[in-house]
């Protein structure tokens, strides 16, 4: 079982079919609609949840700029979003290593990306 927080823009029905699989489900759209994404991985963080979008700021956000990451971000690279399509790769993409990961999955395939680690001094 691993601890979700499902972006806004994840199909509800895919969030049904995470938490039938077991995971502990948390969902930005009950939680906190339309709150900006720097607090949605403060959040993320926080709770101690992996963070699972279609939004590509949030790699951005860390990678970038220097934000903390939550446990992992599963980031869907998915155009359109279909939910059967989201609950597949998702389901996948936990099944491999994530903790301390940013996940890319699209429809050919994933790659696993590890967070910088911040040194002492709080640079990279």
């Amino acid at each position: 079982m691993t601890r979700l927080l499902l972006d806004e823009n994840f199909p509800h029905s895919a969030a049904r079919g995470l938490e039938q699989a077991g995971h502990d489900v948390q969902r930005v759209a009950v939680l906190a609609p339309g709150v900006a994404d720097i607090h949605v991985l403060a959040m993320a963080r926080e709770q101690q949840r992996c963070l699972v979008t279609f939004d590509s700021d949030f790699g951005d956000l860390v990678f970038q700029r220097g934000a903390p990451p939550p446990p992992c971000i599963v980031y869907l690279r998915l155009h359109p979003i279909v939910s059967d399509v989201a609950l597949a790769l998702t389901l996948q993409a936990l099944e491999g290593p994530v903790e301390g990961l940013l996940v890319v999955v699209t429809a050919h395939g994933l790659r696993r990306r590890p967070f910088v680690a911040l040194a002492d001094d709080g640079s990279r």
